[in-house]
């Protein structure tokens, strides 16, 4: 994958995020006229969900019909392919139904089963992330632009572990309570922004004990391409375990040692 295929792909995923910042912000702001349903999974989806994931649907076949779909809320297309456009067009959906600003577009190319470009898109916060395989990671704060890259620190007790829900954590992982008696500083920072902020240097370690693949495809290549790393409890890169540990690299090893309580 040459440079150019990467810068091209890059700006096609500013196109796709600008398009579902058109249709989430307004949707986030009318909370009374949300429409949403409830999944037989029990979790929810709101119209917006549905008409991000539609339009993304449109625009990629329309620039690239070869390509592959995988949405969260809509049937896989061209599943054969080596390109495949993996989406979740709004990470969060409970907060965002609620008013909490904590939400995101999240968009990830995979080709050959690597992630070779991701953005990821939270305009209530007025931040966006991206990154391309091989060419760093950045995030961009009401249009300022930045590269960033992990923080360097390498003891447990000496940094901020963020992690999705506490009881969730603690159902799949009992040694989790060790880490946040040992951590300098502990947040239950849900769904997308705790892998965003890993990758910042904001914090240590996300840890996400239930996802699916759209909730971390875009993440897995932010981090790592921050110099970061994303992993399964075995430590082994992964976006498809159903669970993610992001970090620093730095503390990475003490984490799963704690956890798997190896």
């Amino acid at each position: 994958m040459n440079t150019e295929n990467s810068i091209k792909y890059l700006d096609f995923c500013h196109q796709l995020a600008n398009a579902a910042d058109k249709i989430s912000m307004p949707s986030f702001v009318e909370q009374k006229n949300l429409t949403i349903e409830k999944k037989t999974d029990g979790s929810f989806v709101t119209q917006a969900d549905k008409q991000i994931e539609e339009q993304l649907s449109a625009m990629i076949n329309s620039k690239f019909p070869s390509h592959g779909f995988f949405g969260e809320e809509t049937a896989h297309k061209n599943a054969e392919s080596d390109f495949k456009w993996i989406i979740d067009p709004i990470d969060g959906t409970h907060g965002f139904m609620r008013g909490m600003p904590i939400w995101a577009t999240l968009i990830a190319l995979e080709y050959n089963q690597q992630i070779i470009t991701s953005m990821i898109s939270a305009p209530a916060l007025g931040s966006r992330w991206w990154a391309a395989k091989n060419h760093g990671a950045f995030k961009s704060f009401k249009e300022q632009i930045s590269k960033i890259e992990v923080s360097t620190i390498s003891q447990i007790s000496e940094s901020h572990i963020l992690f999705t829900g506490i009881k969730e954590c603690l159902k799949k992982w009992p040694k989790f309570q060790i880490i946040l008696n040992q951590a300098w500083r502990e947040r239950g920072l849900g769904d997308f922004w705790g892998h965003c902020l890993v990758a910042e240097g904001v914090a240590e370690s996300m840890i996400d004990p239930i996802v699916n693949i759209w909730d971390v495809a875009a993440l897995h290549l932010l981090v790592s391409e921050a110099g970061g790393t994303m992993t399964n409890e075995s430590g082994i890169k992964s976006y498809t375990s159903g669970h993610a540990i992001s970090s620093n690299k730095s503390i990475h090893s003490k984490i799963i040692a704690t956890l798997t309580n190896l």
